[in-house]
């Protein structure tokens, strides 16, 4: 069995390698450099080298699979980028639906074209009907499935699609009738109906999460997601090995553990697996969790070890991109995290419950709260590397919760299959509804505490990771002196991050800050001033990340634990898009927004929803106004109420003990020559240049009036060539200093030196 490890774990570790750091071109000549090496040790016939030649070997194997699967389905789907074909194809799945277009999982079945899944956006929603085993045929535009918005994107190649479509011309749908073959998405789709009739509504997004992994209400509910993601509960809202962990571990708890148990669990995981739409991250689980199971089916020694190798391996075999998949990652670092030490925690909280309480419940319950303790030994790290934040209180929340969650699952699916009786199904799911609120308000609670999660932001919160996972590993080594595993890693670490929390806080603190946030095509601003805290703006399009979440985060970073005023210029996406989420991570005290009568995109309903929810004092401004915030003093101007949202959008003046800022947002050059009539511009040090550095703003009148100083472009990708060449030749010509978010990312300005000097640094 070991030697299976070994060559497993070889051959996954190149499969990664060459994912992450090999250059393709490499990739070839190394697999057969190590095949050499294995080979040549081979010949030395030394049985203590066996492992090394098993190593060796299937390590050129791995970096092999991924050349040739990487030749057989990116590069070909490479060749075929820019084209504009006529492709007929497979719908795979029911579409997605979003507010302007639709989008399409489909098998591509054009002769001329390679056989691939591929992704398709159809503007228009004529295909929105469409459902699994129906066939479509287009116009569309090819592209390959890497990059979304100018940038590396993983996720469509992890999942097996090497191709994004853009219809060009009209759409043909044909009804394919029914197939077995497309069962499980339409379990999942009846599943997903059937929990919208039996459950009350607060509980119906988290439930459908939990149960079946369908996430995309789940990150459209704010509140919700920054819940869950602050208390370090994310885990419970994707189908995986914990998931599957609740099921067998009920099963166990009714049957107790034999062949018997462990026959019926693999039938019901895999039955659970089927229901839940056979989506990847399921897959994985079951295929893990049913090796584990083997072992005592077919009389063998449970190596865990080996079992969870030899199926990473295996997935890794079938679709080497997989490397890349943040949920693998996560879901075999959970596994490994249970292999190493869930029974040392449970084995510790065992013995600080009294012997009196030693029955099958209690255990039941310790074994599901040392399940989870354990899982977040590995998957913390991870979830630093690929989210930027760790939450630091997951432990309580955890603690609080896990058992929760583990009879919420198993009553949730009793109460769907109870619903063949309606009254019985909804009698059931408004019980298990009071177990959904009680884990969202302590997740709530959990969330709500200072210091609940330490972002990525700095340098400081990333050398602490890393040096409590040496001081673990420290731990580990250190057998004899079992007081210091603990004490000596826990007291350091603890105190480093004291340090580095105070230290962020009292720098941002002591200095004034002016700040444009990296939020690509849109536009956040941030202001310092002392413990004060201003935010112009929230929003952004093209880009995967929210504003919401990229300001929520900056300002924890920099110790800031509320926001005093937050102003929108207007209410166009890439502006206040992300107020929302900003709102659900920091409280706000006061809103500032245009009074406008134009929401045809409900936009200004949530933001307004939300603000009255958080209790914020919200102004909806019709004429100019002066307001101070501290040692912020804000001019704000309306100085229109016809046009478009541009044309109605406010501008403002921040001055902060001397040093001023002009904002126009979106307002184009007429409002421009309007604001310069209006008011004196003569003490801006701080251009944010309006409209992302369009051709239709910066006024050379404004230009002029400014006289140069420091002007910040916030722009990101785009197709509307932003910023415009004429507009940076202006900025230069009236002697701007500039800086661009999609060059520079943040442009943080300290207002103010350690000696109180004025200074204009980055």
């Amino acid at each position: 069995m070991r030697k299976l490890a070994t060559a497993a774990l070889a051959f996954s570790a190149a499969i990664f390698l060459a994912d992450y750091i090999f250059p393709r071109g490499w990739l070839i000549p190394a697999a057969l450099l190590f095949a050499a090496l294995g080979a040549a040790l081979l010949l030395l016939h030394e049985k203590w080298l066996r492992p090394a030649v098993i190593a060796l070997l299937f390590f050129s194997l791995g970096l092999l699979e991924y050349d040739i699967y990487s030749r057989l389905t990116a590069d070909r789907a490479a060749a075929y980028a820019g084209q504009t074909r006529t492709v007929t194809g497979t719908v795979l799945d029911y579409p997605d639906r979003y507010d302007s277009y639709c989008r399409l999982h489909i098998r591509i079945d054009t002769e001329d074209l390679p056989h691939f899944k591929a992704i398709v956006y159809d503007n228009k929603r004529k295909l929105e009907d469409a459902e699994p085993g129906d066939h479509v045929s287009f116009m569309a535009k090819l592209n390959t499935a890497d990059m979304i918005y100018g940038q590396p994107y993983a996720n469509y190649h992890v999942n097996g699609y090497f191709l994004r479509m853009s219809i060009k011309g009209e759409e043909v749908l044909d009804k394919g009738g029914f197939s077995l073959r497309y069962l499980p998405v339409r379990l999942h789709r009846f599943l997903c109906e059937r929990v919208d009739r039996v459950f009350p509504e607060d509980c119906r997004t988290f439930i459908k999460a939990l149960m079946l992994g369908e996430k995309q209400d789940f990150y459209e509910d704010d509140a919700l997601y920054v819940t869950m993601s602050r208390s370090g509960l994310m885990h419970v809202a994707a189908v995986s090995g914990l998931h599957i962990s609740f099921l067998v571990g009920l099963l166990v708890f009714i049957m107790g553990s034999g062949r018997l148990s462990a026959i019926f669990s693999i039938l019901l995981v895999w039955a659970f697996v089927l229901v839940t739409g056979a989506g990847n991250s399921a897959l994985r689980a079951a295929f893990m969790q049913t090796l584990l199971l083997l072992a005592p089916i077919l009389r063998r020694e449970n190596d865990a070890v080996t079992s969870l190798s030899a199926v990473l391996a295996l997935i890794l075999a079938f679709s080497p991109f997989a490397a890349r998949s943040v949920s693998l990652q996560l879901s075999f670092a959970a596994m490994a995290g249970v292999i190493c030490f869930g029974e040392r925690i449970y084995a510790c909280l065992y013995g600080l419950v009294p012997e009196r309480l030693h029955f099958r419940p209690v255990r039941y319950a310790l074994g599901v709260a040392a399940g989870s303790l354990s899982v977040t030994v590995f998957t913390t790290p991870l979830t630093a590397v690929h989210f930027s934040y760790v939450p630091l209180l997951a432990i309580l929340s955890n603690l609080a919760c896990i058992w929760a969650v583990s009879l919420c699952f198993c009553f949730a699916w009793a109460a769907c299959v109870l619903s063949i009786i309606p009254a019985l199904g909804t009698a059931a799911g408004g019980l298990c509804a009071w177990l959904v609120r009680y884990i969202l308000f302590c997740a709530g609670t959990v969330a709500r505490l200072p210091y609940s999660v330490l972002y990525m932001k700095t340098w400081g919160a990333v050398a602490w990771v890393i040096v409590s996972y040496l001081l673990l590993f420290l731990g580990v080594m250190l057998r004899k002196r079992k007081y210091l595993r603990v004490l000596l890693p826990v007291g350091i670490s603890l105190t480093m991050l004291v340090c580095v929390l105070a230290r962020s806080e009292q720098y941002y603190r002591s200095n004034d800050f002016v700040s444009v946030l990296d939020v690509g095509q849109g536009q956040c601003i941030t202001a310092f001033a002392g413990d004060v805290t201003a935010v112009i703006d929230c929003g952004n399009i093209n880009r995967l990340d929210d504003a919401g979440s990229i300001a929520g985060e900056y300002l924890y970073s920099c110790g800031r634990r509320g926001i005093d005023l937050l102003i929108l210029t207007h209410l166009h996406t890439d502006h206040a898009d992300g107020a929302v989420r900003l709102m659900e991570m920091l409280p706000v005290d006061t809103l500032i927004l245009p009074a406008d009568d134009d929401d045809r995109d409900g936009l200004e309903r949530e933001i307004l929803s939300c603000a009255e929810r958080k209790g914020t004092q919200v102004i909806r401004l019709e004429n100019n106004t002066e307001t101070d915030c501290g040692r912020m003093h804000f001019e704000i101007y309306k100085l229109s109420d016809a046009g478009d949202k541009n044309e109605r959008c406010l501008m403002i003046q921040l001055d902060i003990d001397g040093t001023g800022l002009l904002v126009t947002a979106d307002s184009p050059k007429k409002q421009e020559r309007a604001l310069v009539e209006k008011t004196d511009l003569g003490g801006t040090d701080i251009l944010v240049v309006g409209h992302h550095g369009s051709k239709n703003a910066s006024d050379e009148e404004l230009l002029k009036e400014v006289g140069g100083g420091i002007a910040v472009i916030s722009v990101g990708y785009n197709t509307y060539g932003h910023p415009a060449p004429q507009t940076l030749e202006a900025l230069d010509k009236n002697g701007f200093q500039v800086r661009r978010t999609d060059l520079d990312k943040t442009v943080e300005l300290r207002l103010e030196n350690e000696n109180g000097e004025k200074s204009r640094k980055r």
